[in-house]
């Protein structure tokens, strides 16, 4: 009798041992495959992810497009770097705009004008039509009739325009994530053109230098002068890097979103 109890016993235990050892089992390839499954998912997201942030070089055509926006945008607003498009002056900009129309003296649509600054800060920029200020005097240059939307010369200026930026812009680089375009360049300025520009006989690394005719990398020389790569090269490791992101709308406008030093 107490055999079969002890053998009965036994075989308790053993089946207790084998119900454990079957779970843990059945546990353990359980929670592998649950590993396993994420593991899987977060692979497949990674990649996911590295496919859609994918970077690429910009093609030579879109550079040319850019370069020549970059010395656009720097001529006239280069004292606002750095900076970004929803930050900047809207009288400033109105003004950029109304160079690049080339209309002045003229009056002309919003139309007109509203299609500059697509093509310069795309179709969702943020600047609104109103008089443009005469960056001289303060006095109306243009007065905007919103009913007309229409844009009306003041003729009661008796000077000049106001000046601008003497730009050379060196190393373009240029990559884009889908829409989104990054640009680094280095810039050095000559003497800042007032009414009368004068030949390149000085070059500044900085906007501020370039004002106040301090500091120049190269100059002055008694004539204007280009400097050449090698000189360019002795220097370059002085010259800040500007950066300048784009957003390239359904339009094909490369808009300006920020520029940073």
């Amino acid at each position: 009798m107490k055999k079969v109890k002890i053998q009965t016993i036994v075989i308790i235990i053993l089946v207790i041992a084998l119900l454990g050892t079957s779970s843990y089992i059945i546990y353990d390839n359980v929670l592998r495959e649950d590993k396993k499954e994420v593991k899987e998912v977060k692979k497949e997201k990674d990649e996911k992810e590295e496919k859609e942030i994918k970077t690429e070089e910009i093609s030579t055509s879109e550079e040319e497009i850019l370069k020549e926006q970059i010395m656009d945008y720097t001529r006239y607003l280069a004292d606002t770097y750095p900076t970004k498009v929803e930050e900047m002056d809207n009288q400033k900009v109105l003004y950029f705009a109304l160079m690049k129309l080339n209309k002045t003296g003229e009056d002309f649509m919003e139309s007109e004008l509203e299609k500059v600054l697509e093509q310069f800060f795309g179709t969702n920029h943020p600047f609104v039509h109103e008089d443009i200020i005469c960056t001289i005097d303060n006095e109306p240059l243009y007065r905007y009739d919103s009913a007309k939307r229409q844009y009306f010369f003041q003729d009661i200026h008796a000077h000049g325009g106001s000046g601008v930026f003497m730009p050379n812009i060196y190393e373009i680089q240029g990559e884009k994530v889908d829409n989104k375009y990054t640009v680094k360049a280095k810039i050095l300025y000559n003497d800042y053109c007032g009414e009368i520009c004068s030949p390149k006989m000085n070059y500044y690394k900085s906007v501020e230098d370039s004002l106040t005719g301090e500091n120049p990398v190269f100059g002055p020389y008694d004539m204007e002068y280009e400097i050449t790569e090698e000189e360019y090269n002795q220097v370059k490791d002085q010259i800040p890097t500007t950066i300048f992101t784009f957003i390239k709308d359904e339009n094909n406008n490369y808009g300006l979103e920020s520029v940073t030093i």
